[in-house]
């Protein structure tokens, strides 16, 4: 099993690692095509991975949605880019306590702990922006409004997206690292 302790500093090997994923989540931001108009926000994704794998304290987990936001705010194609500075915070927290609170997530030697945490963290973080949103704008947000309803369009097909990608790079960067993922210990038991 994972160790569910949280680590009280960083090493600079996890802090290269964060900078790296972050990176990697701004550049596929700034140049992946739209997909059916809509441009998923890696930087989510990334965020949540580094959470995922380094483990970090509270504090450094928001500081990573904090530097996270600070990424989204450049890299941005929405209305009210500052919303970022709520939203990516609240999405690293939440990460936070999904990554320390779920476990069982396992299918043999495969977890999809990456897949749930990603799409939970990115729903956290876009339904948030969008709750500001909606009271920035002041636009009516009803079942019936369809402004409203193509903003969830985006969050879940963001998260989803997330969620693929994230699982699909979990193991491999864990490998990479030389990390044992929770499934590869629980099958060697």
């Amino acid at each position: 099993m994972m160790p569910t302790t949280m680590k009280k500093t960083l090493s600079a090997t996890d802090i290269v690692l964060v900078g790296a994923l972050l990176a990697a989540g701004a550049v596929l931001r700034v140049f992946c095509p739209p997909i059916f108009g809509i441009t998923p926000n890696f930087v989510i994704c990334m965020y949540v991975l580094a959470i995922l794998i380094v483990r970090p304290s509270l504090a450094q987990a928001l500081g990573i949605g904090i530097v996270a936001a600070a990424i989204c705010h450049f890299t941005t194609k929405s209305m009210i880019p500052y919303i970022n500075f709520i939203s990516e915070p609240v999405g690293a927290v939440v990460t936070y306590f999904l990554v320390r609170g779920l476990s069982g997530l396992n299918r043999g030697r495969i977890t999809f702990k990456p897949f749930i945490v990603t799409l939970l963290g990115t729903m956290a973080s876009g339904l948030t922006y969008v709750s500001i949103l909606k009271f920035a704008v002041l636009f009516v947000a009803t079942a019936k409004n369809p402004a409203f309803l193509g903003l969830l369009t985006v969050i879940l097909t963001t998260a989803l997206a997330n969620a693929v990608i994230a699982q699909l790079i979990y193991e491999p960067i864990m490998a990479a690292l030389g990390k044992k993922t929770t499934s590869v210990k629980e099958a060697g038991k």
